[in-house]
């Protein structure tokens, strides 16, 4: 049987009490905005690990709901429901999809539980964190939700900001989290919890008396996120106690410079949503020419190539021809061609 914890409230109820109101407010304002922010709909899904963050995020979202549907005013007119990705990497995995689904049943709360396979010897150079995190984005998409909540807080973007350093990673991987980010599919991914800290979840879970599974892999510092949070971050917090916060900025001033970047590639393409201009870019300095061709690939759905491969492609693209003959750069599976100014796409 898969460990399953809880927090008993101890002396310091209040103040675990005002912690608990304070995330369970948190939870609610982000629902609100989310939903009068113009998507207007008709289920609100959470992601549902069986830990504790998920938790934490299942049973305020439910209180909030209860407290709304009270209100003659503000009465939610959206479901509130569940999904439970089975990666089945674990022994555990059919335990831990059971506990959802009790957790849920006590709730009145609808439970979608979605079988996942991940081949732990290929993982497209991924590594398993990473195929598995990409199979549940797919499993979100063809749920066909409109709003999912996640429970990742303030310690987990920390844990992602190092780790995309330590990865040598671009502005756009440093930038970690948003508090929302659009699926493939259209639904909008919310983290309602994010600003939170780690300290915060438990103090919620003790005060609500909850119970949640701990997955055993959590304790495997061979995983690069396990080994940040077990051994490096303990060690920064004893010189660096508010290292969190720190890193949080860290991740706002590098999603700010990202998306100026990108507002820069649109002008330097003169990009309308199809067309791509690249004459203007011509005389332009290489790390610019760069910057355009690493965004136009992203509006293009495709993965970003090397920063080497990147250079050597604007080289060969962005460079002005005494005749009408066309430019061409590509890898294996596409080509880039550039024909009367224009940027084109080849898929092979």
């Amino acid at each position: 049987m898969p460990n399953v914890n809880a927090i008993a409230p101890n002396t310091c109820l209040s103040t675990q009490a005002a912690i608990a109101a304070s995330v369970g407010t948190a939870v609610a304002d982000a629902l609100a905005a989310t939903l009068n922010n113009g998507y207007h709909a008709k289920s609100v899904v959470v992601a549902l690990s069986g830990g504790i963050d998920s938790m934490v995020l299942l049973d305020a979202a439910h209180r909030h709901r209860l407290t709304a549907q009270c209100s003659p005013v503000a009465a939610p007119t959206w479901v509130l429901q569940a999904i439970h990705v089975h990666h089945g990497l674990s022994q555990h995995a059919d335990a831990w999809a059971d506990f959802c689904r009790t957790a849920c049943k006590t709730r009145d709360i609808e439970l979608t539980v979605v079988r996942v396979s991940i081949d732990p010897d290929n993982t497209g150079g991924q590594g398993v964190e990473g195929a598995a995190r990409r199979a549940r984005y797919a499993a979100f998409a063809r749920h066909g939700a409109e709003i999912i909540l996640a429970g990742q807080h303030a310690d987990d973007q920390a844990e992602t900001v190092l780790h995309q350093m330590l990865r040598g990673t671009g502005l756009a991987g440093l930038a970690a989290m948003g508090d929302t980010r659009r699926l493939v599919g259209g639904a909008c991914l919310v983290r309602p919890l994010l600003k939170h800290s780690r300290a915060d979840i438990e103090a919620y879970a003790a005060v609500h008396q909850l119970q949640w599974i701990e997955d055993d892999s959590n304790t495997n510092t061979a995983f690069s996120r396990n080994f940040i949070r077990h051994k490096l971050l303990p060690l920064i917090a004893t010189r660096f106690p508010h290292y969190a916060a720190s890193l949080a900025r860290t991740a706002k001033h590098a999603a700010e410079s990202a998306d100026m970047l990108e507002d820069l590639a649109r002008l330097d393409l003169q990009w309308d949503g199809v067309n791509a201009n690249a004459s203007g870019l011509d005389n332009m300095a290489l790390m610019r020419q760069t910057n355009a061709l690493y965004h136009w690939l992203r509006w293009q759905g495709m993965a970003s190539p090397s920063h080497t491969q990147l250079e050597e492609w604007a080289r060969q693209l962005f460079r002005p021809s005494p005749s009408d003959k066309p430019h061409q750069a590509g890898g294996h599976d596409f080509t880039i061609r550039r024909k009367a100014h224009q940027l084109l796409l080849v898929v092979s």
